[in-house]
């Protein structure tokens, strides 16, 4: 054979197997494709949407009386009588404690004459001034012996009214030191009166939480026994305890039947001002590297990023956190095995039925890409 000939097969030859080798390129390129996609970490990843969320603040609480007052005399004299036995419910301006009238009756009756006696005699006095008989001295004494006279009579006036000590409020009387017989001075402790409806529950809050709740905001107040009441805030303290750097807050509960009483103490729940939040499961929160909290959230390319987020509270569902986007994709299988801006094959499942169909369409855009 010519040796023309022979290099004209060689290059036939050579051509030959370069085609041949191309038939088979794509599908080894389609087995690479299939192998890197197997490489990726499977996850999978569910919807969670914003939602209007009312924080409870939970303190520690105690119940007082909404109001404690001593009740004290007014004027010297003996007990003669006490209607109200300790712990009894007494309403506004019932008898508490009564001091004896000694002469005050008869002193209240020689006031009442001697300011009619300088009534008539100041009224003729301005008589005989008109007819030019009564000089100005003489009407300025008239006068003068008239408001003494009625100075008298208003004083023995509120000295019989105290004769009687009487109740300032509806109250309970909680403690009654005096008997008949006691000799009481202006000043004396007849009983100490408490007023237990509504009754009053507080509590302590910190700075970091007081800017969280404002007054009339609903509480309840759950009591050791298990009893809840219902009230809501009428006090919040404008300055610090200067050691704790605490705040003082006050709920006011109705207590129309007196059943619950002053020093009972109890948790007491405060509704804090509404925010919007994601409610997500807790096994979703994880750590990062500084100690901070975070989620692994999944884009559609399924690129995973970390995402910081802060506690707002918890229930039995999960936890409220805040600092996500309205509407974000976290992953809820793997997310303990991602890291960040890696790309993951990536399913889908949905709890929203708003999101049902968007969620759907997702997970077969991702199966279709596997």
């Amino acid at each position: 054979m010519n040796s023309n000939v022979r290099v004209s097969l060689i290059i036939a030859l050579a051509i030959s197997l370069w085609l041949v080798s191309g038939l088979f390129s794509s599908p080894a390129t389609e087995d690479n494709a299939s192998e890197v996609e197997r490489k990726l970490t499977r996850v999978q990843a569910e919807w969670f949407e914003v939602q209007a969320y009312e924080p409870q603040l939970v303190l520690r609480g105690r119940t007082e009386a909404n109001r404690s007052v001593d009740v004290k005399a007014q004027i010297a004299g003996r007990i003669v009588a006490v209607p109200t036995d300790e712990g009894v419910s007494v309403e506004a301006g019932q008898t508490i404690c009564e001091v004896d009238q000694e002469d005050r009756r008869q002193r209240f009756q020689h006031a009442k004459a001697g300011l009619n006696q300088a009534t008539i005699e100041y009224q003729g006095a301005q008589k005989l001034k008109q007819g030019g008989y009564q000089s100005e001295l003489a009407i300025a004494q008239a006068k003068t012996r008239l408001e003494s006279a009625r100075v008298a009579l208003k004083r023995s006036s509120l000295d019989l009214n105290n004769l009687s000590i009487k109740a300032p409020f509806d109250g309970v009387i909680e403690r009654r030191p005096v008997e008949v017989g006691d000799f009481v001075q202006p000043g004396k402790l007849c009983a100490q009166l408490v007023e237990l409806n509504p009754l009053k529950v507080s509590a302590v809050i910190t700075e970091q939480e007081i800017g969280k709740i404002s007054l009339t905001r609903g509480a309840r107040l759950t009591l050791v026994n298990g009893e809840t009441l219902e009230g809501k805030i009428s006090y919040l303290s404008r300055q610090a305890n200067p050691v704790t750097r605490s705040y003082r807050v006050e709920a006011t509960i109705a207590n129309p039947q007196l059943r619950f009483l002053a020093g009972m103490s109890g948790s007491l729940q405060i509704a804090a001002e509404p925010m919007s939040a994601h409610l997500i499961p807790s096994s979703l929160v994880l750590l990062d590297d500084a100690g901070h909290l975070m989620v692994r959230a999944v884009n559609a390319e399924g690129i995973i990023s970390s995402l910081s987020v802060a506690n707002v509270g918890e229930n039995s569902d999960g936890v409220w956190v805040t600092g996500l986007p309205d509407r974000v994709a976290l992953v809820t299988v793997g997310q303990n095995y991602v890291t960040e801006a890696e790309q993951v094959s990536v399913s889908y499942k949905t709890s929203l039925s708003s999101s049902s169909s968007e969620s759907n369409s997702s997970e077969l855009d991702s199966s279709d890409s596997q």
